[in-house]
């Protein structure tokens, strides 16, 4: 069976790297470093790229298979999420992301490669004999020899203590239980997968009512609500009531800085102007607000969820212990 141009121009797209692909290689590669003691090898940073994305490496003897498609051209086009064809462009994104790290002087060569790396030895005089004292010491490698599975260091501090980064769903997950419950963590489940097929505007969406579930659980944890809370919360709708209302509790109540209950609640209406702009398109156009249903954006706003939720979880804490 001949592979037709279609076919090759369909895999061509799906294993090249898009920027958002190069965005989440770049905080995989400065979460890894930043858990390092050593140096990293190059395939640990792709292993972390395919686990926040989301994907495990295929068995290394299988390959891909292309389909035959039911009529006209003779495959089927390929699909991009294939693991195949999803560790092929995680390289590439890795690859592009070293560089613009290297570039950046946040990255260097270190000596060393994928086998362990071998102390040098020092040559020391003790009573009586002579003997060496083994030693490592990490350092950029300057020319002196590398091997085909290079390591990488940080030269500076990464500009990243972890939290920014694109988890896997279950570390996005972890200790969310309470603020988010079943259902929430069920939106940012299929927030995750619409993500991971190319559906931005649904996982935007999705994450956006994850918000919703979880301002509603915060505001249950109120002590003694305020009867126009307990209302909205029975309803159910009208989450702009909610949060009003509950961040004015937090606010009588001081259960932390207004700076912060500022932060969670503008966050908290972003995510309400991305869900209400994309699936009630009665708005004009507008530019900005359609980057958010574009990979780069549905990305990001992914890779600030935990720490969005997490600030959410600790203001529930602080109402319950307000009691």
């Amino acid at each position: 069976m001949d592979i037709d141009e279609p076919f090759v121009s369909a895999v061509q797209k799906a294993v090249t790297p898009r920027e958002a692909d190069v965005l989440v290689a770049r905080t995989a590669i400065l979460a890894a470093l930043a858990d390092a003691t050593e140096p990293v090898l190059l395939t640990d940073f792709e292993d972390r790229w395919l686990a926040a994305v989301g994907v495990r490496r295929p068995n290394e003897r299988s390959t891909f298979t292309g389909q035959p498609a039911a009529e006209g051209r003779l495959l089927a086009p390929p699909d991009p999420s294939d693991p195949h064809l999803t560790v092929f462009r995680g390289r590439h994104a890795i690859r592009q992301a070293v560089a613009q790290l290297l570039a950046e002087g946040i990255l260097a060569r270190s000596a060393g490669n994928q086998y362990d790396h071998q102390p040098e030895l020092i040559p020391i005089t003790i009573p009586g004999m002579g003997t060496t004292v083994p030693v490592t010491v990490h350092s950029p490698d300057i020319g002196s020899g590398s091997g085909s599975v290079p390591r990488y260091m940080a030269v500076r501090p990464s500009p990243t203590d972890g939290s920014d980064t694109l988890l896997p769903v279950d570390e996005l997950l972890a200790d969310l239980d309470e603020i988010l419950g079943v259902r929430g963590k069920e939106l940012v489940r299929e927030s995750r997968h619409a993500l991971q097929r190319g559906l931005y505007l649904a996982s935007s969406s999705l994450l956006a009512a994850a918000s919703e579930a979880a301002w509603f659980n915060l505001a249950r944890m109120v002590p003694s609500p305020p009867s126009a809370l307990t209302k909205k919360v029975e309803e159910g709708r009208e989450v702009a009531a909610v949060i009003q209302l509950t961040s004015a509790v937090m606010r009588e109540r001081r259960i932390t800085s207004t700076v912060r209950i500022t932060e969670v609640v503008a966050q908290a209406h972003n995510l309400r102007d991305v869900r209400n702009y994309a699936l009630h398109p009665v708005e004009p156009h507008d530019a900005d607000r359609e980057t958010w249903k574009t990979e780069v954006g549905a990305t990001l706003l992914t890779i600030s969820a935990r720490r969005y939720f997490v600030k959410l979880s600790e203001l529930g804490n602080r109402l319950s212990e307000s009691a």
